[in-house]
């Protein structure tokens, strides 16, 4: 019943006709519960465990004017990683120029 993808009014319709099958064969009805509940917490546990092993998912932008924080926003609540990186990178600033020849 946990496992199967059901809205709450048809899990809750569905663990009835459990409980009613089960008080026809004489199975104790706090026994049931107990193992509703076991079940409903290792499902729980699993989602909990899978959703911290989930890897995010990272984008990069070449920060280039204010409208770029307009677009990062619209990835923001999808729940994606934002990078911004510059154009120049530090090491071609740094980098000596080489000299150039003369044309004649």
């Amino acid at each position: 019943m946990h496992s199967l993808l059901l809205n709450p009014d048809k899990k809750q319709t569905e663990f009835e006709i459990i409980q009613s099958i089960a008080k026809n064969n004489y199975f104790p009805h706090h026994l049931l519960l107990k193992l509703n509940r076991q079940i409903l917490n290792k499902v729980n546990n699993n989602n909990k465990k899978l959703a911290r092993m989930t890897k995010k998912i990272w984008t990069t932008f070449t920060f280039h004017s204010a409208k770029i924080r307009k677009i990062t926003n619209l990835f923001k609540n999808m729940n994606i990683g934002i990078a911004f990186k510059t154009a120049t990178k530090s090491h071609h600033l740094i980098k000596p120029i080489a000299p150039t020849k003369m044309r004649k």
